[in-house]
């Protein structure tokens, strides 16, 4: 990052380069709670720096680097299962140009982004050696055609190449980890590694004059390069895993302003998604094969408000929104509490309510309060590896800075 900003300051003329600083940093502690457990102190914490370099009228430059920390007990999504993370780390450094011409209506804006992701399932654990921990590298290019000033069209392919540096995992280990099976497309090295691409389009115009509507489509495409299939008799054929995952998403924002001191944003957003995998499923301890075992559908609704009270300069703003999301894994049978199987499609159903209060107390420095509720159930009653149902409550207070 450091070596992309010295070769533009080294090859622009004195003067030529107008550099507006942007960077913002949160932090927030408190007491959370998992799944009924006693609650513990725990935070969050992130960190931004993105400026905005102007070259000329035609080309402007957006590095960016960004860290974030969460303390506070979550499911994360990983191998189509839910895994408990005790904490998770992030790093990215991002760079981004952005092609203007004052004569046209079109914007191009080729980018290069690198991320660090770290995972910890229990806290003894030691930070950069965690199973899944993530390398991503992401290059592409997005094309935007300005409509009608604000609104647009945009236009987006990425090629992606992630790497899980740690994964290791034995046959013999699987037995006990991947639900009791042989899961003997998880065993070996690297075999979560994969690359793939990206394609997206999204567009934002006004309906009437009280709702601006957005909407987004994406697909993306990955290949397992070290997954080989496994087929109905449980071994592995000369096959690798693809995958394809289809989002869709719309938003109606519907402001209302009743004075320069009040305004109110409300906003509505429904999506849906569905992922087809090529890589199958064998339950060696029951003898039962699993075709189509990564596929799923899933569907979310989250309706959200933002209050804006008081003058800009010292204004306070309360959020508050409400998530639900229900995904069904149409070729996977839910299991009783022993581990038997019931008939019925695996689903489960996640519902979060959270509201953040952000308190000016001085030029660019507020306080923050936030409070968060999220539960999650399921026709999965098999526990002994995942959790698909859980309850988890976080009350945190900090400061926000920004620049």
């Amino acid at each position: 990052m450091r070596l992309l900003l010295l070769v533009l300051l080294c090859a622009a003329p004195a003067g030529a380069l107008d550099w507006t600083p942007i960077a913002g940093v949160r932090a927030l502690g408190g007491l959370h709670n998992f799944r009924g457990q006693r609650g513990v102190l725990s935070g969050n914490a992130d960190a931004v720096f993105a400026p905005a370099i102007r070259y000329d009228e035609t080309w402007a430059f957006l590095p960016s680097a960004r860290s974030a920390f969460e303390g506070t007990k979550r499911v994360a999504d990983v191998l189509g299962t839910a895994t408990p993370a005790e904490q998770r780390m992030e790093h990215r450094v991002a760079f981004r140009a952005v092609r203007a011409d004052p004569a046209s209506p079109w914007r191009w804006k080729p980018g290069l982004s690198y991320k660090l992701s770290y995972l910890k399932e229990t806290k003894d654990e030691t930070w950069g050696r965690g199973l899944f921990d993530e390398r991503l590298w992401t290059v592409g290019v997005e094309a935007e055609r300005l409509l009608r000033d604000p609104h647009g069209l945009r236009l987006s392919l990425d090629w992606f190449d992630a790497a899980y540096p740690n994964y290791t995992s034995l046959e013999s280990q699987t037995a006990g980890r991947f639900g009791g099976g042989l899961a003997r497309e998880l065993a070996g090295d690297r075999v979560l590694d994969r690359n793939g691409a990206r394609v997206a389009a999204s567009v934002d115009a006004p309906l009437g004059e009280r709702v601006r509507a957005e909407a987004g489509w994406s697909t993306v495409w990955s290949r397992y390069g070290r997954q080989p299939i496994v087929n109905e008799g449980g071994t592995l054929d000369g096959r690798n895993r693809e995958d394809f995952l289809t989002s869709f998403n719309a938003t109606a924002r519907m402001p209302r302003e009743w004075n320069a001191d009040l305004r109110l944003l409300a906003s509505l957003t429904a999506g849906a998604a569905f992922q087809s995998s090529s890589q199958n499923g064998y339950d060696a301890s029951r003898g039962k094969f699993l075709g189509k075992f990564y596929d799923f559908r899933e569907v979310s609704l989250t309706p959200s408000a933002r209050l804006l009270v008081g003058p800009e300069r010292r204004r306070v703003i309360a959020d508050l929104s409400v998530g639900w999301r229900r995904r069904t894994y149409q070729n996977r049978p839910a299991q009783d509490a022993a581990g038997a199987y019931s008939g019925g499609a695996l689903s489960t159903t996640e519902l979060t309510l959270s509201g953040t209060l952000t308190y000016p107390v001085a030029p660019r420095f507020s306080l923050v309060f936030t409070l968060e509720r999220a539960s999650a159930r399921s026709n999965q009653r098999f526990e002994r590896y995942y959790r698909y149902a859980y309850e988890a409550t976080s009350a945190l207070a900090g400061f926000r800075w920004d620049w």
